[in-house]
């Protein structure tokens, strides 16, 4: 319990430190970054969603224990080797806190209000609150409440694999890394086949004792550069850097037929009276731009092994080069009518899309349908034709997801052509 009271007293010191330092820089963004057991750098605190602003930034203050000032992300020489195609910000100030003698965070402010760059005045001031919350922290023995915390925040406490929180930062380092040498990356989504059903019938601890077992069966069958963590749920994934697709798909029936022989208690009690899991394949940059792609196009993927009789591994199918940089998704929110056809037949159903681009729509709907299923839309949009009603813009396509959300569904389809024109 003193532990645990003093861990929080230190997160309690950190955010006061980011508020803080926020409202004295008048600045919009600031945060705190550590470098977590696994060597990676991690935001511990923050005031708005801030990051750093460069991605490597962080690292370097950290290792030399000189503040950097920056008023120009764009163009200082400093940044060079830390280049990325957009800066959040074009001036930051990043200073080491130094707690019991040990560099052992970096303070990142950003996001200056107004049209003046941070100067001489505003590093000095960051210093200052930085050396203030590196004494306050010393007494709450940080680095020994960090280094416990941030291995328990990212590690799940019943497989002992890493969580979703580590998933996403590890996936937006090996997306970085992939950039910068020019090295394919892999991606697995895995999902346990009728885990529900296991689960309500055997009880939780033997759905518990499952997800041990199938999170055993996932490390013995990759390489020690690879990352398993649990995804959430029964859903795993895996990260395979330096990994071509068709050698993740190797990956992959390697994983499904491992999971096949796992010999569980009950198992005969499933639907099919045996054990097994999908798989879904995507691979960067090969079909994805980036980390959020990465995920959205295995997960779909994974959807149709699902959908399609589940044991079985889907590779994501990309789309053409010119199509995927060309399409962007819009985010708007536009009265539209579905039109398509479920287990009752024929219906029509009115919604608001969330998203578009010329390739496909995000929406929510209330009934259960089926992916790949033909749908028509009718969106409403916000110009007005010559009879002073909202031009409607018609569009074919198929469903390609569908996922539970807090009322209903969520569900996305791909346009069958590209939309051009108004109804």
């Amino acid at each position: 319990m003193e532990a645990l009271e003093t861990a929080e007293a230190a997160d309690r010191a950190l955010q006061y430190l980011v508020d803080a330092a926020a409202e004295i820089l008048d600045a919009d963004k600031a945060s705190v970054v550590v470098r977590a057991e696994s060597g990676l750098l991690q935001v511990r605190a923050m005031h708005w969603p801030a990051t750093d602003p460069t991605g490597g930034v962080s690292g370097q203050v950290l290792a030399t224990g000189e503040p950097l000032l920056v008023t120009d992300a764009e163009n200082d020489p400093r940044l060079i080797q830390y280049r990325t195609p957009r800066y959040t910000t074009s001036s930051f100030i990043s200073v080491p806190i130094v707690s019991g003698g040990t560099r052992t965070a970096v303070l990142n402010v950003t996001d200056r209000r107004g049209e003046e760059p941070f100067n001489e005045e505003h590093l000095e001031l960051a210093g200052l609150l930085a050396q203030i919350a590196g004494q306050n922290l010393e007494r709450h023995n940080f680095m020994e409440s960090i280094e416990r915390l941030q291995k328990e925040s990212v590690t799940d406490a019943l497989t002992g694999l890493g969580n979703r929180r580590h998933f996403e930062q590890r996936l937006m380092s090996e997306i970085g890394r992939s950039r910068r040498f020019n090295h394919q990356l892999s991606l697995i989504m895995i999902d346990i086949d009728d885990f529900k059903v296991y689960n309500d019938t055997l009880g939780h601890p033997a759905g518990d004792t499952a997800l041990r077992s199938v999170a055993a069966a996932l490390m013995e069958n990759v390489r020690s550069i690879d990352d398993v963590v649990r995804y959430g749920g029964e859903e795993f994934a895996i990260i395979l850097p330096q990994t071509p697709i068709d050698l993740a798909t190797v990956v992959a029936e390697r994983i499904r037929t491992a999971c096949s022989r796992l010999d569980l208690e009950g198992i005969e009690r499933l639907p099919r009276e045996r054990f097994s899991v999908s798989l879904g394949v995507s691979s960067f940059p090969r079909d994805a731009r980036d980390e959020t792609e990465l995920v959205n196009h295995a997960d779909i993927a994974l959807y149709l092994a699902k959908s399609e009789g589940k044991d079985q591994i889907v590779v994501f199918e990309p789309l053409k080069e010119d199509e995927r940089r060309k399409y962007r998704r819009i985010p708007i929110r536009l009265t539209t009518v579905i039109q398509g056809s479920d287990a009752s037949g024929t219906f029509e159903e009115q919604t608001a899309i969330r998203n578009i681009s010329s390739g496909g729509a995000l929406f929510p709907h209330t009934r259960t349908l089926d992916l790949n299923s033909k749908v028509h839309l009718a969106i409403h949009s916000p110009f007005i034709g010559e009879n002073g009603e909202p031009l409607v813009l018609t569009a074919d396509g198929r469903l390609v997801r569908s996922e539970p959300g807090q009322e209903g569904f969520w569900g996305a389809v791909e346009f069958r052509e590209e939309l051009s024109k108004f109804s």
